[in-house]
C-alpha cells in the first residue's frame, strides 16, 4: 500500500525536475503517473499516521498546475494570436475571481477560495497545452500511457478487487481519511460509501481511483485517445496487441465500474467514432446491437438486471430519484438566484458543511455557484471546443487530426457522466481533458492553417 504515496511524490517532484529544466512533460507526467492513485496515496498516508503531511500532498496538484502555466509564460518565444475559445476562458475565469473577492453568498474568504480552486483552475491546465511548445509533447507516447493507466487499473481491479470479490479501498483506510478530512460518513453494506454499490447490493469497484465514477470516467478517456492512435490517416481501425489489451481493459474496467452514464457513452463513441469517418458499416452494426441488447433485456434477461434498467429509465430506483432530486433543487436555487449563491453554495465546499444546494450535475453546480451569465460562457466552451476540433478532423492530417479526433470523442464522451455527477472533481479526467484541448488549438493556430480553420480565430 506504500507504493501509493511514494509513487504519487515521485510523479510529483519528477514533473517538477523536468518543469525546472523547461520541459512541458513534467505536467503530462504529473497527471497521468500521479492523479489517477491520487486518493490512494492521500488515504494511506493516512492509514500510516501521517496526516499532518496530507495537506501539503493535496497541494501538489495545484502547485504543478502554477508551475506549469508559469513556466509556459516565461518560454513564449512569440505574442500568441488568440482564439476565441481563449477569450471565452479569460472571461470565465476573470467571473470566477470577482466571485471569488467579493463577498457573495455566506462562505468566508478561505471557503470560497476552496470552491474557486475546484470550480475554475480548468482554464489554466488549458492554456498550459494552449501555449506550451506543442514540439515537445510526443503525442503518441502521450496517448499510448494514458491507455497503459488502464491496463494498470484493470490488472489491479482483477487480482485485488474481482479475486477476492472486496474493494481495495477497505485497505487504503479510504473511508477514515474521508471521515477526517471531508466530513463524511459511512453508507452503504461495504464500509464505504453508497456509491460502491448497486441497489441491489452488487459491488462497484473503482480499482486505482477514488472512486467506481472515476474508473467509469477513466475508461471513456482511455477509449477516446485509443480510438484516434489506432487509426491510420483515414481513420479505419489497426490494432495492434498493446491497443487491443488496453481496448479489453477498458471494457473490464467499465463493467466492474457499473456506471450506466459512462456505460452509454462508452459505447456511444464507437457510434459517434463511426459517424465521424463515416463508417456506415460500423453505424448499421451499432443500430442492430442496439435492437438485439433491447431484445435480450425485454425477453432473455430476467431478474435484477432488467428490474434495474427499467427503473433507471423510469426513474424509479433510489439512484435516479436521487439525481432528479438534486437536479430540480439546484434548478429552483438558479432560478431563485440567477446571478449565483456565492462560491461554495454547490459542490465539494458545502457538501463538507451538509449544506449544499442541488449537485450530481457538473452545469448545476456551476450555475448555482456563479450564475445562469457564468453558466453560458461554461457551455460555449465546451460547445466550441467540439466544433472547433471537428472542423480540424476535416481539414487536418496527421497528429493534429488524432488530436483533434481524442478531443472530439473525450468531450462527447463525458457529457452524459457531466449530467449526473461532479466530473471536474475527478482531477485526472480534468487535467486531461483541459490540457489536450488547450494542445489542440495550440496545433491549429501555430501550425498550418487552411482557409476554413483560419476563420475560426478572432
Amino acid at each position: 500500500m506504500i507504493l501509493f504515496p511514494i509513487l504519487y511524490l515521485a510523479a510529483f517532484f519528477y514533473g517538477l525536475v523536468l518543469l525546472y529544466k523547461k520541459d512541458i512533460r513534467g505536467f503530462p507526467i504529473f497527471v497521468i503517473g500521479g492523479l489517477p492513485i491520487y486518493i490512494h496515496a492521500l488515504s494511506v498516508t493516512h492509514l500510516y499516521g501521517m496526516a499532518s503531511i496530507i495537506p501539503a500532498m493535496q497541494a501538489c496538484k495545484e502547485i504543478m498546475v502554477f508551475a506549469s502555466f508559469v513556466m509556459v509564460l516565461f518560454t513564449l518565444q512569440e505574442k500568441p494570436t488568440w482564439h476565441s475559445i481563449d477569450k471565452w476562458m479569460l472571461v470565465f475565469l476573470g467571473a470566477s475571481i470577482v466571485y471569488l473577492l467579493l463577498p457573495i453568498g455566506p462562505y468566508p474568504f478561505v471557503s470560497r477560495l476552496l470552491a474557486f480552486k475546484a470550480l475554475s483552475v480548468f482554464p489554466l491546465i488549458y492554456f498550459t497545452g494552449r501555449f506550451c511548445k506543442a514540439s515537445d509533447i510526443n503525442l503518441n507516447y502521450l496517448f499510448s500511457y494514458i491507455c497503459m493507466v488502464s491496463i494498470v487499473a484493470a490488472v489491479v481491479l482483477f487480482f485485488f478487487e474481482f479475486i477476492p470479490y472486496e474493494h481495495l479501498h477497505t485497505k487504503t483506510g479510504f473511508l477514515d481519511f474521508h471521515i477526517q478530512f471531508f466530513n463524511a460518513e459511512e453508507s452503504g453494506n461495504y464500509g464505504l460509501f453508497w456509491t460502491f454499490e448497486t441497489e441491489t447490493g452488487l459491488k462497484r469497484f473503482g480499482s486505482i481511483f477514488s472512486s467506481p465514477l472515476e474508473l467509469a470516467a477513466s475508461t471513456v478517456l482511455t477509449l477516446s485517445v485509443l480510438l484516434s492512435l489506432a487509426g491510420d490517416r483515414w481513420m479505419r481501425f489497426r490494432f495492434s496487441k498493446f491497443y487491443t489489451a488496453s481496448l479489453l481493459a477498458t471494457l473490464f474496467c467499465i463493467i466492474m465500474a457499473i456506471s450506466r452514464a459512462s456505460l452509454i457513452n462508452y459505447f456511444l463513441l464507437f457510434y459517434c467514432f463511426a459517424h465521424i469517418t463515416n463508417q456506415r458499416k460500423w453505424v448499421q452494426y451499432f443500430h442492430l446491437a442496439f435492437v438485439c441488447v433491447v431484445l435480450l433485456l425485454v425477453f432473455v434477461v430476467q431478474g435484477d438486471l432488467l428490474q434495474f434498467t427499467i427503473d433507471t429509465l423510469r426513474f424509479q430506483n433510489a439512484s435516479s430519484i436521487g439525481h432528479l432530486l438534486e437536479w430540480v433543487n439546484g434548478l429552483q436555487a438558479m432560478a431563485a438566484h440567477p446571478l449565483g449563491m456565492g462560491l461554495g453554495s454547490s459542490g465539494r465546499v458545502a457538501m463538507e458543511t451538509n449544506d449544499h444546494v442541488g449537485g450530481e450535475n457538473q452545469l448545476i453546480i456551476i450555475g448555482v455557484q456563479v450564475g445562469i451569465p457564468v453558466l453560458l460562457v461554461y457551455i460555449i466552451i465546451y460547445g466550441a471546443t467540439i466544433r472547433t476540433a471537428l472542423q480540424m478532423i476535416r481539414y487536418s492530417k496527421g497528429k493534429q487530426k488524432r488530436l483533434a479526433m481524442a478531443v472530439v470523442l473525450l468531450k462527447i464522451g463525458i457529457l452524459i457522466p457531466l449530467l449526473t455527477s461532479y466530473v471536474d472533481s475527478f482531477n485526472y479526467i480534468t487535467y486531461t481533458t483541459y490540457f489536450l484541448s488547450g494542445l489542440c488549438i495550440n496545433m491549429l493556430m501555430n501550425g498550418k492553417q487552411t482557409p476554413k480553420l483560419i476563420g475560426t480565430q478572432d
